[in-house]
């Protein structure tokens, strides 16, 4: 059953000492996650991934080395389970259109929102559901050896890095609010006005006041890197960063929970 929280409330105007960017990040991280920090449109799991957290590039997207399916058959290589999110409710003054947009496109982007609507004050951000999606570790491992292309192969055995698992929104809702906390009417047009969206994007209007999306939303991650003399054996993860920003490596066996290697000590 999907959990429905507030995850942020935005305001837009003066700034507070924690700003919206950073609750944000530290929410995803919290979780166990590393938060994106910049919009990946074909971002996913199994996207092959290079740089720093802050400056991160696709290499190639997930259907490359980790298709869905071969030949006709699935590869049996992702799995998803849902996941309780802890409620939160948070209400923070931020820059006009600055931190709303970050938080709209960092990950999957869904939209970016119009400096030229300017009745726009608030932005309450509500989740339906959220997901843990994973590379299954066995399916993975025949992958590898039966499937895996060699170029695929020899990038991984190189050191190449991977989106292992990763934290995916399934459902978000907006509403609206002017500079007097009053909820803004919307229809397709009005919507238009205050946004635009990025390529592919699902949407709706549930109400006069609620906007949805349910195009998934990938919030989070961890990296992976295989053994270079077996492939098939995932070696390192990272599912958090050092405090110089980096990504925080570590050996598999330090993760108790083989099954989607969701928890960590």
């Amino acid at each position: 059953m999907g959990v429905k929280l507030v995850l942020v409330s935005l305001v837009f105007g003066s700034m507070v000492a924690c700003s919206p960017k950073s609750t944000y990040e530290n929410f995803i991280a919290d979780q166990g996650y590393i938060p994106f920090q910049q919009p990946l449109a074909d971002v996913g799991v199994g996207a092959l991934l290079a740089g720093s957290p802050d400056q991160l590039r696709i290499i190639s997207p997930a259907k490359t080395c980790f298709p869905a399916s071969y030949n006709g058959a699935s590869t049996e290589l992702y799995q998803s389970v849902a996941t309780q999110l802890p409620e939160i409710s948070k209400k923070m003054s931020i820059s006009a259109g600055m931190d709303a947009n970050f938080l709209a496109a960092s990950g999957t982007p869904l939209f970016k929102l119009k400096t030229s609507y300017t009745q726009l004050k608030t932005l309450d951000v509500h989740i339906e559901g959220a997901s843990i999606e994973y590379l299954d570790e066995i399916a993975f491992s025949m992958w590898v050896y039966s499937g895996m292309s060699e170029a695929c192969r020899t990038y991984l055995q190189n050191g190449g890095s991977f989106i292992r698992q990763a934290l995916r929104v399934d459902k978000m809702e907006f509403q609206f609010k002017n500079s007097k906390g009053g909820l803004i009417a919307i229809n397709t047009d009005k919507i238009k006005e205050i946004m635009d969206f990025e390529v592919n994007v699902q949407w709706e209007i549930v109400d006069n006041y609620t906007m949805s999306i349910t195009s998934p939303k990938y919030v989070g991650y961890h990296l992976a890197k295989v053994n270079s003399q077996s492939p098939g054996s995932i070696a390192y993860i990272a599912s958090d960063l050092t405090k110089k920003g980096e990504f925080d490596f570590k050996k598999v066996e330090s993760y108790t929970n083989f099954q989607g290697l969701m928890s960590s000590y």
